[in-house]
C-alpha cells in the first residue's frame, strides 16, 4: 500500500512549486508561532524550503530501491519502448531452431527480461533451466529419496560426474551453491537449501554473477540478431506442432529444446507436444521418457522456489 500511495504522491510532490511551499509554511508558522520574532519566522520559512524536499527524498529512498525502479520505469515510457521492440522484432519473426547465443542461458534470459513489460527481472525460468542443464551434463539427478515425509523427489549431486570444465562460470556457481547447501550427503532437498541460503551470512556469489552482465555480455544481449534468435527459438517451441514438423533430426536437440522451455516458462506445454510428436521414440526408450517428464515434476519447480528465496 504505501508503495502505491507513494508512485502517485511523489511525483507531485516534487513538483510543487517552491514559492507555493513557503506561502504553506508561512501560514503555518503565522497560525502555530505568531508571538515569534520575524527573524526566526523567516529563518523556519527558509529552512523548510530546503529540509522538505531533501526528506521527501531521504524517505522516498528509505521506502525501497523497487519504488525507485518501479516509478522511474513508468515516467521513462519503458513499457510503451518495450512493447514497441517486441513488436519491431516479431515483424516476420522467422523459427529460430539452434541455441541463440551459443547455448548462453544468462543471456538469452536477460533478453526476455529486457523485452518483458514488467520492471522486475524474472529469473525463476534461469533456476529450472540451469537445474535441467546440469541434470543434462550429469552433475545432477532427481530421482526418488525416502524421508520422515514419505518417498519424495530430490536433486542428488553425482559428485564423480561432475563437470570439470569452467566453461560457463554461471553453472558452475550454481553448481557450488548447490553443493554447499547439500551438506555431507550429497542429497538436496527443496527445505534444506532454502534453509541454507536463509542461514548464509554471505550471499553466494552465484547470485551476483546472475544479475551483473559483463561488457561483453551486454553487446550480445542488445543485439537485435540475438533477440531474433531468442523469440524465434520461443516461437518454434510454441508452434512446431503446427507446422508439420516431423522429422528426426530434431531429437538430438530435444533436451536443450525442453531446457530453454523451461527458460520461457512453457516447458509443460513443449514437453507434452514432444511426448505427441516423438511418441514412438519416447515410448521405445523409457530413460529419455523419465527425462522428458521432469519438467513437468512439481520437484522442480519447488527447488527454483528454494533458489528464488535467496534473492530476497
Amino acid at each position: 500500500m504505501k508503495d502505491i500511495i507513494l508512485l502517485f504522491t511523489f511525483p507531485l510532490l516534487m513538483f510543487v512549486p517552491l514559492q507555493n511551499v513557503e506561502t504553506v509554511v508561512q501560514e503555518a508558522s503565522g497560525f502555530f508561532f505568531g508571538f515569534m520574532p520575524e527573524w526566526l519566522d523567516t529563518l523556519l520559512s527558509m529552512t523548510a524550503i530546503i529540509v522538505v524536499p531533501v526528506v521527501v527524498v531521504v524517505v522516498f529512498v528509505a521506502m525501497g530501491g523497487k519504488t525507485f525502479r518501479l516509478i522511474w520505469y513508468i515516467i521513462s515510457l519503458q513499457p510503451l519502448r518495450r512493447w514497441l521492440t517486441r513488436r519491431k522484432l516479431q515483424e516476420q519473426l522467422e523459427y529460430y531452431r539452434d541455441m541463440p547465443a551459443g547455448g548462453d542461458l544468462k543471456i538469452a534470459n536477460a533478453v526476455m527480461n529486457a523485452l518483458s513489460s514488467s520492471p522486475i527481472a524474472d529469473y525463476q525460468g534461469l533456476f529450472g533451466a540451469l537445474i535441467l542443464r546440469l541434470i543434462e551434463k550429469g552433475a545432477l539427478v532427481l530421482e526418488n529419496k525416502a524421508t520422515i515425509y514419505g518417498s519424495e523427489p530430490h536433486l542428488v549431486l553425482s559428485i564423480g560426474k561432475r563437470p570439470q570444465t569452467r566453461e560457463n562460470e554461471l553453472e558452475m556457481e550454481f553448481l557450488s551453491m548447490l553443493v554447499s547447501a547439500s551438506g555431507n550427503d550429497g542429497i538436496l532437498q527443496p527445505r534444506e537449501l532454502q534453509q541454507y541460503l536463509r542461514n548464509s551470512k554471505k550471499k553466494p556469489s552465484f547470485f551476483q554473477s546472475l544479475e551483473t552482465l559483463s561488457k561483453e555480455e551486454k553487446n550480445i544481449a542488445s543485439d537485435p540478431d540475438t533477440a531474433r534468435q531468442v523469440l524465434g527459438l520461443r516461437k518454434f517451441l510454441l508452434e512446431f506442432t503446427l507446422i508439420g514438423i516431423r522429422d528426426i533430426k530434431e531429437m538430438p536437440l530435444w533436451k536443450e529444446y525442453l531446457i530453454y522451455a523451461t527458460l520461457f516458462g512453457i516447458a509443460d506445454q513443449v514437453s507434452r507436444n514432444f511426448g505427441e510428436v516423438y511418441s514412438d521414440y519416447f515410448n521405445a526408450n523409457k530413460l529419455a521418457l523419465t527425462e522428458l517428464n521432469i519438467v513437468g515434476n512439481n520437484a522442480l519447480v519447488n527447488y527454483t522456489n528454494a533458489v528464488a528465496s535467496g534473492m530476497k
